[in-house]
């Protein structure tokens, strides 16, 4: 299918500066021409106006659990079916409020990406970790009380959550690799590793190093044989360190983090995926956990990501838009929240970049195991997927335009029309 999207200003993704008059060209699904005229040759099916609109492209969010959709405690007494039908809720409000790629680093999405894939439900891309990989005792160990160790030794039967997939347990090395190969011959592009203690959950306390070096040197040297990477859940600085140490390229939250961390990040080119807006939400405890020890350590994450911020502003970091959501479709709806952080810590332009050409230059470090490589993620150029939103207003000036939803009046995913609230 051809599709023209004409009189387009567009924000590429890379450069400030707003590109006017441009005429798109899409051919299945990846843009083949942009151009300041309409090529008289070709002929389309389809011809779309951008008028009056700023055209950028399609938001990626590189942190979210997109089968979550409630509390642990209550994904705890649910079917498989009954977290995957609500997936699809999540996934088609995803999209529909601009973003239509995702980095799922942690769910069993399996059933729902291959229907978005199908085109049988809507839904953003989905770069897949699958199940996070966690220690006993860690933090994807998610039993909700010491009781439900009863069962441990015949697979977790008391903790329905774990059973489903979301996450799994591997101690020593080689259950490590098992565990690493399973998500790699289920499709994850990346695989997710808890490599220090975590703020939701009971029993491991912030400060904690999660795995050993050897155990951590495996799983890297496993995934990286496959030409991809390894993304860790890490909070402590300690834990941070060896994480860079042994490989890790992706550092999801990273909170207290000094000078010394940044520079090894910077040296290293270590990315790092901080959810600024969640973290306030939960230390303001705007969004439901289960338990008062869960939020009296959410409280120092919000505390200590507010210097991270500045560590990753005077290092430059590699930096990439995530926002960790958990919880019910209204918690989820929370997500363009993040906007209004990113322009606080980064400004208007930087914040955008990071959930465009940021993130999508992290996800594809998935190199082998890259599940779209026809074409380039948030960015608009020739033969990248024609993935764009026409938005009221000017986001590279005032980011603040993305936290409303309703200013993303077009979603485009790869040349469909997803979304359309235009007044004809």
């Amino acid at each position: 299918m051809k599709v023209l999207v004409k009189n387009v200003s567009l924000f590429d993704g890379i450069n400030e500066a707003i590109r006017q008059g441009c005429f798109i060209s899409v051919e299945d699904g990846v843009i083949s021409e942009i151009s300041h005229q309409q090529n008289p040759t070709m002929e389309y099916d389809r011809v779309i106006d951008a008028a009056g609109y700023t055209v950028i492209p399609g938001l990626i969010d590189a942190h979210t659990h997109i089968a979550l959709s409630d509390t642990f405690n209550a994904i705890d007494n649910m079917t498989a079916e009954e977290v995957a039908v609500r997936s699809t809720v999540i996934a088609r409000e995803m999209l529909e409020r601009g973003f239509t790629t995702v980095r799922d680093v942690g769910s069993n999405c399996y059933g729902l990406k291959q229907s978005i894939d199908s085109n049988f439900v809507p839904g953003p891309r989905i770069y897949p970790s699958y199940a996070g990989i966690s220690q006993t005792c860690g933090h994807a160990d998610y039993r909700q009380n010491r009781t439900q160790r009863s069962n441990f030794n015949q697979g977790l039967d008391d903790s329905s959550f774990m059973r489903q997939g979301h996450l799994v347990l591997a101690d020593g090395v080689p259950e490590c690799l098992k565990r690493t190969r399973d998500q790699i011959f289920m499709g994850a592009s990346q695989i997710k590793i808890f490599g220090g203690g975590g703020a939701s959950s009971l029993f491991d306390p912030l400060d904690t190093i999660q795995y050993t070096r050897e155990e951590l040197r495996a799983i890297v040297e496993t995934v990286t044989n496959y030409g991809s990477y390894v993304c860790s859940h890490i909070h402590a600085g300690p834990a941070m360190k060896i994480a860079i140490e042994e490989g890790v390229k992706s550092l999801e939250h990273a909170t207290f983090m000094d000078d010394d961390i940044a520079r090894l990040c910077l040296d290293k080119e270590v990315w790092v995926v901080p959810q600024y807006a969640t973290a306030e939400l939960i230390a303001n405890r705007k969004i439901p956990l289960d338990s008062e020890i869960l939020y009296q350590k959410t409280e120092r994450v919000g505390k200590g990501l507010l210097k991270q911020a500045e560590l990753v502003e005077k290092y430059d970091l590699k930096c990439a838009f995530g926002t960790d959501l958990i919880g019910t479709p209204e918690v989820h709806a929370k997500q363009n929240a993040e906007f209004s952080a990113r322009k606080k810590y980064f400004g208007s332009f930087r914040g955008l970049k990071q959930a465009t050409s940021d993130a999508g230059e992290l996800l594809k470090l998935s190199g082998l195991l890259d599940p779209y490589p026809e074409g380039d993620i948030g960015v608009v150029c020739e033969g990248s997927y024609a993935d764009m939103l026409f938005v009221r207003g000017n986001p590279v000036d005032d980011l603040d335009i993305l936290a409303n939803p309703d200013n993303i009046q077009v979603v485009i995913k790869g040349g469909e029309i997803f979304k359309d609230t235009r007044e004809m």
